[in-house]
């Protein structure tokens, strides 16, 4: 028999799934309907319920109402990253800047001058790794479109703690249909990272995308040279041959 706790945990998590994986955030919604949080005794549970809806508003979109839940769980660096979002850069600011030390915070702060265009902290590798590609693609979708601009003029700064900036960079502008910029990017890290898998990956993508399936078919082919397993690599550039037998 499954335990009250162990099924409230199981809704949760099917929730945070449906959120992080199908990006539904309304099916997450009625998913979360069928608990009540005044009958979950297990206090992980209700933290972890609490978080899911903060997460559902993220992806939502609904920056203030997200702000206020990571609020009240204490939970300093999405409380600010959602003021942010919602264009509240001052407010931002103060709670990183009033918040204990942590990477996450920190990586705050710098995220604040680098959208101002101003010199400050260098991010660590983990801090470029973690959070660059991530929050290009929360600004784009938050219509901060500005604040992405401003982070990716940063690229000097980024590629010198971490050589794989450029590829970072590229994929988040790839995902958002910025495909000339990203190819820009692409092309940059295979300069430093060259016959790079995943690199060479994101460039077929692109070539795919845009319609040269001939050359997609090269760069992917090159990328399968390297990495004989590269699954996504197999799966487009089985697409991209559908498409160029089309063409004959």
């Amino acid at each position: 028999m499954v335990s009250k706790n162990l099924s409230d945990r199981n809704i949760i998590i099917q929730a945070r799934k449906e959120v992080l994986i199908d990006k539904n955030c309304k099916l997450a919604r009625i998913t979360l309907e069928s608990l009540n949080i005044q009958e979950i005794s297990d206090e992980k549970d209700k933290l972890l319920l609490k978080n899911t809806y903060a997460l559902i508003c993220l992806e939502n979109k609904e920056y203030l109402q997200a702000a206020e839940i990571y609020r009240e769980l204490g939970e300093k660096y999405q409380h600010g990253y959602c003021e942010l979002l919602a264009g509240n850069e001052a407010e931002a600011e103060k709670i990183w800047h009033k918040a204990p030390q942590s990477p996450l915070c920190e990586w705050g702060k710098c995220l604040i001058d680098f959208i101002r265009l101003k010199k400050g902290r260098v991010p660590t590798f983990l801090q470029v790794r973690n959070h660059l590609e991530t929050d290009i693609g929360y600004f784009i979708q938050a219509d901060k479109v500005k604040y992405a601009e401003n982070l990716i003029k940063n690229d000097n700064i980024f590629i010198s703690v971490n050589l794989e900036a450029y590829k970072l960079i590229g994929k988040a502008l790839l995902n958002f249909g910025f495909y000339n910029m990203a190819r820009k990017y692409l092309v940059k890290s295979l300069q430093l990272l060259n016959d790079e898998s995943e690199t060479l990956y994101f460039l077929g993508k692109y070539n795919y995308l845009i319609g040269a399936y001939s050359e997609s078919k090269k760069v992917l082919q090159r990328c399968l040279e390297n990495n004989h397993n590269y699954t996504p690599a197999k799966e487009l550039l089985r697409k991209v041959e559908l498409n160029l037998n089309k063409t004959w």
